[in-house]
């Protein structure tokens, strides 16, 4: 059980390589579910990590739901419909799904329906709240997210559009939500760039958005964003579906 080598243009505690390789072997079924890990001193030989790194590893695999200790039995690792949403970027790396359970294709669909219901939401509740002017910082996301159409980091810029209209219409419960969705759907994204694309009618299309909202017709744009939104991700979808 070696560690993962790290990538030399990330920073790589002892920590999270631990972290990294429990969340691989709980991932993919090494240590399935209701399993025991092994004890402290032998897991920490077999990772070649001190105790004390081993303990905070497992505090985080605890704080995803993935492991808990339970007097008697150790650490014992938990029933998947346990697990977390912050999990998803390691399953779609490490994930092998059992019979009864969705394919990682089927995952990511479900978690693009996700992304449009908050996406959609947030828009529901802020289209009347963006004041004069207040779409530059996102008309300024959207071009640079334009500009990155063809690399990686397109979905995660992407996002930012949706942050900016949260953020000027002073919607923090829905800014702080949106961070969160926006961090998983980067993960996907660059598990996916080769799929996840732009359509060629991006900044036409959000362009309009904007110039609705700056109307003050809010329930224009909301459906014209939804419509978007919708086609975007059915593109999406048959991709996926094709990936499996």
């Amino acid at each position: 059980m070696a560690l993962p080598k790290p990538n030399p243009a990330v920073t790589v505690t002892a920590i999270d390589a631990v972290f990294e390789r429990l969340l691989a072997d709980i991932v993919s079924g090494v240590h399935s579910a209701g399993s025991r890990l092994p004890a402290e001193r032998e897991l920490s030989r077999q990772l070649g990590a001190s105790r004390p790194t081993l303990r905070e590893a497992l505090r985080r695999l605890g704080e995803w739901n993935l492991v808990e200790p339970r007097r008697g039995s150790g650490v014992v690792v938990r029933p998947y419909r346990d697990w977390s949403i912050e999990v998803i970027a390691a399953y779609l790396r490490y994930g092998k799904p059992e019979n009864g359970q969705p394919t990682i294709g089927r995952i990511l669909i479900d978690l693009l329906a996700v992304r449009r219901a908050v996406v959609l939401e947030v828009i529901k509740l802020t289209a009347s709240r963006i004041p004069k002017g207040g779409t530059a910082p996102a008309r300024a996301a959207m071009a640079r997210a334009w500009s990155m159409r063809d690399k990686p980091n397109y979905a995660r810029e992407d996002f930012e559009v949706m942050r900016s209209i949260a953020e000027a219409a002073r919607f923090t419960p829905g800014l702080w939500l949106l961070n969160r969705i926006a961090t998983l759907w980067a993960d996907a994204g660059d598990a996916l760039s080769m799929v996840i694309r732009p359509p060629e009618d991006y900044v036409q299309a959000y362009s309009k958005f904007f110039d609705l909202l700056e109307a003050g017709d809010g329930d224009g744009a909301y459906t014209a964003m939804a419509e978007y939104i919708q086609r975007h991700d059915d593109q999406l979808a048959k991709a996926l579906q094709v990936l499996g």
